[in-house]
Order: C-alpha cells, then sequence, then structure tokens
C-alpha cells in the first residue's frame, strides 16, 4: 500500500475550474493539483518519453519469368504485433494470417505482378476491409501494412511445380523472396495508445459528467509522457518503521503544452532524463529505456520478426535475460545490449546509462 503508481492526462494549463493552474514549479516544490505537491528534496528521478509517430510496414518482391500456364503464386504472412484482431488468430503463439493468391503466368514478369496485385488487392476480411496495400511497378510488387502494428512477416513469390504436381496435392516451389524496406514501428502518445493503454473508451469514460471527464484524450493530440519517482520516510504505525515510500506517478501531457509542463518541473528538478528508442545497426528498432538507476529495469523490445537472443558488453554493468530482453542495472557505467535476431542473423545494438 505504500508503493502505487497514479496516471493522469494533462489537456490544459488550468484545471477544470479555469483558475488554477494545472502545474506550477518553484526552487522546493513541484504543484500538481489533484496529484500533490513534490518536494524538491524528495523526488528520485523525472523520465521524459517523447510521442513518437507510427510506421507501417513495407516490403517488396520481383516477380520473375514464369513459364505460361502454370500457377504463379504470391503469399504475405501477416503478423501482428501488440495487437489481438480476432482475424489473425490461429494455433500459434503470435496473431499472424498467411494471406496467399494466385494467377495464371502468362511468361511476362510484367502482366503477372499486375494480376497478383489485382488479386491481393480483391481480398476483403469480414468487415469488407483489405488486408495490406500492394502496388506494382514491372515486376516489381510493393506491399504496405494498412496499419502500424502488421509486420510482413514474409512474402514469397512462388510457382508450381510440375515435377511432382498432383491434382489433390498441389505443390510449389519458391522462386522470389520479399524484402522489407521499411520497418513498421507502433506509435508512442498517438491516438491508438492513448485510447488502448491509458483511457478505454468505455461507456462510464465517455459519461457527458464523468469523473475526470477533462482528462479524456483528444484525438490528434499527440502525448508526452512524464514519470515522476518520489520518496518519502514512511511513518511508524506502531507495527513497521524506517521504511521509504516510493510512489510512481505518470503524466501524458498534451503535445501543445510540453514546453509549458517541462519549464515548470524544471524549476523544481533540473536534468530531466530523455528515454526513447534508439536504431540498431542491423536496421531493426530496439525500444526500452536508455538509462538506469542501479537495481532498476528495463525491458528491450526488439521490432523485428524471429526470436531475439540478447547479450551484454559488460555483465559487471548491467545483466541481461537472453531469453527475455529484461536489463538490470548493476553499477554506473554506460553498457550497449546487443539483440541478434534468428532466423535473420541481424544484430542491433541499444547504449544503456547505468547512474548510482
Amino acid at each position: 500500500m505504500y508503493q502505487f503508481t497514479t496516471t493522469n492526462i494533462i489537456n490544459s494549463a488550468l484545471d477544470s475550474n479555469g483558475v488554477t493552474a494545472k502545474y506550477s514549479g518553484t526552487t522546493t516544490v513541484l504543484n500538481i493539483p489533484r496529484v500533490g505537491n513534490f518536494k524538491k528534496d524528495n523526488i528520485v528521478s523525472v523520465y521524459k518519453r517523447a510521442y513518437s509517430v507510427g510506421i507501417k510496414e513495407v516490403a517488396t518482391v520481383t516477380v520473375p519469368t514464369i513459364a505460361a500456364g502454370k500457377v504463379a503464386q504470391l503469399l504475405v504472412n501477416i503478423k501482428l504485433e501488440q495487437s489481438a484482431n480476432a482475424e489473425y488468430g490461429n494455433v500459434q503463439i503470435y496473431f499472424q494470417k498467411p494471406v496467399i493468391v494466385e494467377v495464371i503466368a502468362t511468361g511476362n514478369f510484367t502482366t503477372d505482378a499486375t494480376n497478383l496485385v489485382k488479386q491481393l488487392n480483391s481480398l476483403k476480411d469480414r468487415f469488407g476491409s483489405s488486408y495490406i496495400t500492394a502496388t506494382s511497378s514491372g515486376a516489381t510488387i510493393t506491399l504496405t501494412a494498412k496499419d502500424n502494428n502488421q509486420r510482413l512477416n514474409a512474402v514469397k513469390v512462388s510457382e508450381e511445380d510440375t515435377s511432382v504436381n498432383t491434382i489433390i496435392d498441389p505443390q510449389y516451389k519458391s522462386v522470389a523472396t520479399g524484402t522489407v524496406t521499411v520497418a513498421g514501428k507502433l506509435g508512442f502518445g498517438d491516438d491508438e495508445y492513448m485510447l488502448k493503454s491509458i483511457r478505454i473508451p468505455t461507456i462510464e469514460n465517455n459519461m457527458p459528467y464523468g469523473i475526470a471527464a477533462d482528462e479524456r484524450p483528444v484525438l490528434g493530440g499527440n502525448y508526452t509522457q512524464y514519470t515522476l519517482r518520489y520518496s518519502i520516510d514512511k511513518q511508524s504505525d506502531g507495527i513497521l518503521s524506517g521504511f521509504k515510500s516510493v510512489t510512481t506517478h505518470v503524466f501524458y501531457v498534451l503535445s501543445s503544452l510540453v514546453t509549458a509542463f517541462e519549464a515548470e518541473v524544471e524549476k523544481t528538478f533540473p536534468g530531466i532524463v530523455t528515454v526513447g528508442t534508439q536504431t540498431g545497426a542491423g536496421a531493426f528498432t530496439i525500444t526500452g529505456d536508455d538509462r538506469l538507476k542501479v537495481g532498476e529495469k528495463t525491458t528491450l523490445v526488439a521490432n523485428t520478426p524471429g526470436t531475439i537472443a540478447w547479450g551484454t558488453s559488460a555483465a559487471g554493468t548491467a545483466t541481461v535475460v537472453a531469453g527475455t530482453g529484461v536489463v538490470t542495472g548493476v553499477a554506473a557505467g554506460t553498457v550497449t545490449m546487443t539483440g541478434t535476431a534468428s532466423p535473420s542473423g541481424k544484430v542491433a545494438t541499444f547504449v544503456i546509462t547505468i547512474t548510482a
């Protein structure tokens, strides 16, 4: 009960009464009405994670010449990241859906690419929406995700293998493999994130006179997250004493208020630490806190298909669980975390600074 977390959304510089400042700082205390007065001497840290825009994944594949009369097949395996759409449900752990289209090859790769795109764009889910957006230019097919959660986990063009083909069990052999040209990325602080993770739009949350109605996410508002950790001595209750109560207070601040909010926080606690994402050398993105205190933990997340084997350049500074990406600060210093994707073999790095 002495360690808890609060979460608030700040959409205005003034409280709902139109008079009281929503946030104000002095050299000794940071005052945020409805949450508390945070004395400078008790503030442990303030971390900032800025709004970041999501990116839709893009992949390309080049259709080779396939003999006229053979069946040409295009496979796109769409995998979901942090989404549980029932349309992608299957017997495996991940939500994914293989989308397959076939045409009779003409012997002309441009015509075949065009026909495969037409077939792919004609597919619709049960709500009448297409799975991805497909275009062609010459023999090259470009596939673009419809949202930031989709990952093009496998793209492949195959042709009918007439040497072993049978009517009841048609066989295909791969003739071209696609490449992800733009890695997809989930947005942070955008509409999807705020509505999914911070304030679910239930009937109760959307009632005209509901509690904290002024803290509903503003669509298109784009929010930056500030996390304040506060430590005070726990008062004796006759049973326990001499302990600390460390609480965490998270604020999502509307983009138009970020500069003013930071200015007030800096008056009380200079040196807000920015955390976020870095782009690894292997052309995929790793997300996690890039600053930790000794004993604190963060979980690294890699935006790339397959499994990740995690490693560290200095176990004496920070340790990492190879299979999960959970990093723990051990000693002050700077450490490079390494993620190796399987089966692609791509490698990305993430630098973390550990403070005492």
